[in-house]
């Protein structure tokens, strides 16, 4: 316990000397030492721990002739008045304080001497116009390790003459203004670096609008980027911006310059391939320019790569416009071409009706839904056609058509279902380098496809393994199609008289039934024909010469305007479209709404009822339906059509419509053929000067 007392009295004693001494003052703190520390030869003023301002004042008064100042972890917020004291100081640094507004208003004293300030690790968040306008002298400003998100526009004006280096490492900075080379529109002979490695930087901006022209060959500006999240660089969009017209001549403008943009996350698709070009025209003027070491971050198979480096055909990038569903649309920009793949996930049975646009396509499908294969248009493009491994047993004869005549062309239609193909390929004018596969295929061998024989034969350069091309069936069963003689392409009709008479009894029977579904069920045919056979679209419908003012007059409650919405835009794109008249739309004003329902009702050729709750709550539609049904009664030539849009509410229902629901067809808005059987209520609407007859040979009576 007493050597403990001796040894804390040998401590106070040893303060006590050391604060005598003037040179070296220590106060303990907060369990901090207040250091005052003055090198003469450098004339360099150190002071830590100056948590007392009363203390730091008496310590630069002391040293006032210092020329350089450290005045580090001393807590401050602003950048102190005080420092006035110090008339000759030329380096200032306040790091590793509290800093967070940088303001030299109380300073001015020091503002036109002052060539290095040092702010790094203080809480800097934005830097403002007027903040460092009185520093005429000042060459480096340092700003690492602080929360700097923004300098704004105007900040780094021309008043800042002197600076050559700015140094924000470790910021949260996004974008570089061009305000920070602003010195370059008041000297040709600009030297200027900039250090904003360890930011989120992803581009330039041009505030003040230097153009490329404000550079010379004097000129030297040296940009570190390094580390921060640039992804692309937009060549037309940075050309524009500095109003670069002849890249090759003014660039060359740069020739003292470099910009460090290494270990950014680089995304090496057609976005970059302008630069990448560019890259490597330019590589052999300044090898060491770090600009052409930058590398990809990805796509993965490209990362670590130098983007001068990567090939051509390696910069891709995903389309979307157009692209089929559940395919993969990707762009190769280097020589035009969108590659379409499409996966097992494909679900049609066709071709798909988009394509991206292209002058070149590659189309893959493997998917065992696809069963057809129709023209596209954009096939006239393909240049790789591969629906091998598919379950296609369907071709299109008019594929021919889009197919033929494209040079290099590859087409795989392998491993599918065909049992034979168009005779149009039969003339098929293969183009030079155009290939055909058709192997693996079940394909019939019989007096029907003996033509396919002198085909192959004829086309062995563009029709590939043709010994794998194998009859399924027929005499020359497994063996391949050119090496069975063509006495074996035969058809079996070998049919004895009895099994004649069993045909031709069958087939009369089955017509006969046939007769008698159909006779039976007319109506369902119809509609099951119009809405699964476009060719059927206008069988069995009558035609009506247009001599009224409208097709179709549509009575409806307010309330059900999106359904009716629906109805009115899918009549008036049928073809020919109907001409629609709705009651708020085409109602005459002046008039009263029961002179506007009877005449929507006379002018019109059909009057389309669309009962809903809503409408058995409606006088109005109450009355259009009185009034329709009247006109229905009094002229049987009127044609009325009723439409059910929901469960009615049986006690709402009034007398008349009763009647007619009980005694007449009507249609359900939610039947599976809804559209099919209203289009076949539904007359087809011809001008009236046309001399089509009032009804097509193909309408049912």
């Amino acid at each position: 316990m007493v050597k403990h007392t001796r040894t804390s009295l040998f401590l106070l004693i040893f303060l006590y000397l050391s604060t005598k001494s003037g040179d070296l003052e220590i106060l303990n703190k907060e369990n901090s030492l207040f250091l005052c520390d003055f090198d003469n030869s450098t004339l360099k003023l150190v002071i830590n721990n100056g948590f007392v301002e009363e203390q730091v004042i008496k310590c630069l008064e002391t040293y006032n002739y210092a020329e350089t100042l450290v005045l580090n972890k001393s807590r401050l917020k602003t950048i102190p008045k005080y420092l006035s004291i110090l008339n000759r100081l030329v380096n200032l640094d306040l790091s590793h304080n509290e800093i967070a507004t940088v303001s030299f208003a109380a300073s001015q004293q020091i503002c036109k001497k002052l060539k290095q300030l040092v702010l790094d690790s203080n809480d800097i968040h934005v830097i403002r116009p007027g903040d460092l306008d009185c520093l005429q002298s000042l060459e480096k400003l340092y700003l690492t390790n602080n929360s700097l998100a923004m300098i704004e526009n105007g900040t780094f004006t021309d008043r800042l003459k002197a600076i050559d280096y700015i140094h924000l490492v470790h910021n949260n900075l996004t974008t570089i203004d061009t305000s920070l080379f602003s010195k370059v529109l008041l000297s040709d002979k600009l030297r200027m670096g900039v250090n904003a490695s360890w930011n989120r930087i992803t581009g330039f901006t041009n505030s003040i609008n230097i153009t490329i022209q404000d550079v010379s060959l004097s000129t030297s500006i040296n940009i570190v980027l390094t580390h921060n999240n640039i992804t692309t660089v937009d060549i037309p969009y940075y050309f524009k911006m500095f109003n670069v017209t002849h890249p090759f001549p003014q660039l060359l403008r740069f020739g003292n310059s470099a910009i460090d943009v290494r270990f950014n996350p680089f995304v090496c698709d057609c976005a970059l391939y302008p630069l990448a070009l560019a890259l490597r025209k330019f590589y052999k003027m300044d090898q060491d320019n770090p600009v052409f070491s930058i590398t990809c971050g990805t796509p993965l198979r490209l990362e670590g790569m130098m983007v001068r480096k990567v090939e051509p055909k390696q910069f891709n990038c995903s389309v979307t416009q157009d692209c089929p569903d559940v395919c993969i649309c990707t762009k190769t920009i280097a020589v035009g071409l969108i590659t379409v793949d499409c996966s097992d996930q494909y679900k049609a049975n066709d071709l798909p009706i988009t394509c991206p646009v292209a002058d070149m396509i590659n189309i893959n499908i493997k998917s065992g839904h696809l069963k057809r294969l129709s023209p596209r248009r954009y096939l006239h493009n393909v240049t790789v056609f591969d629906v091998s491994q598919c379950a296609i047993a369907d071709i299109d004869p008019s594929i021919v058509e889009v197919l033929e005549g494209t040079r290099n062309t590859l087409i795989y239609v392998n491993d599918n279902n065909l049992a034979t193909i168009p005779k149009t390929f039969q003339k098929f004018s293969f183009s030079e380098g155009q290939v055909l596969t058709i192997d693996g295929n079940p394909f019939n061998c019989d007096c029907h496809t003996l033509w396919m024989k002198k085909w192959l034969l004829s086309n062995k350069i563009h029709i590939y393994h043709q010994d794998k091309i194998i009859c399924a069936t027929g005499p020359g069963k497994g063996k391949p199609m050119v090496e069975v003689p063509d006495s074996k392409y035969v058809c079996q009709t070998s049919l004895t008289f009895v099994y004649l008479l069993c045909i031709t009894v069958g087939s009369l029977v089955v017509l006969i039934l046939l007769f008698a579904v159909t006779a039976r069920n007319k109506n369902s045919i119809q509609v099951f024909m119009i809405s699964h056979f476009d060719i059927c679209k206008y069988c069995f419908r009558k035609s009506t010469h247009r001599h009224l003012l409208y097709d179709i007059f549509i009575s409806h409650s307010c309330e059900d305007d999106d359904i009716i919405k629906t109805i009115t835009n899918r009549l008036e794109l049928h073809n020919p479209p109907y001409k629609i008249c709705i009651g708020e739309i085409n109602f005459e004003a002046g008039r009263t709404i029961s002179e506007n329902i009877l005449n929507a009702i006379e002018s019109s050729h059909t009057t389309l009822i669309t009962v809903s709750n809503n409408f058995l709550g409606s006088e109005w539609c109450n009355m259009e339906f009185r009034e329709a049904h009247m006109r229905f009664l009094r002229d049987r030539n009127i044609n009325m059509v009723l439409i059910i849009l929901e469960d009615l509410d049986t006690k709402r229902v009034f007398n008349e419509l009763k009647l007619y629901l009980d005694t007449h067809v009507y249609i359900k808005y939610s039947d599976t053929h809804f559209w099919a059987k209203l289009l076949q209520c539904l007359p087809i609407m011809i001008p009236s000067n046309s001399a089509r007859d009032e009804t097509s040979p193909l309408i049912s009576n």
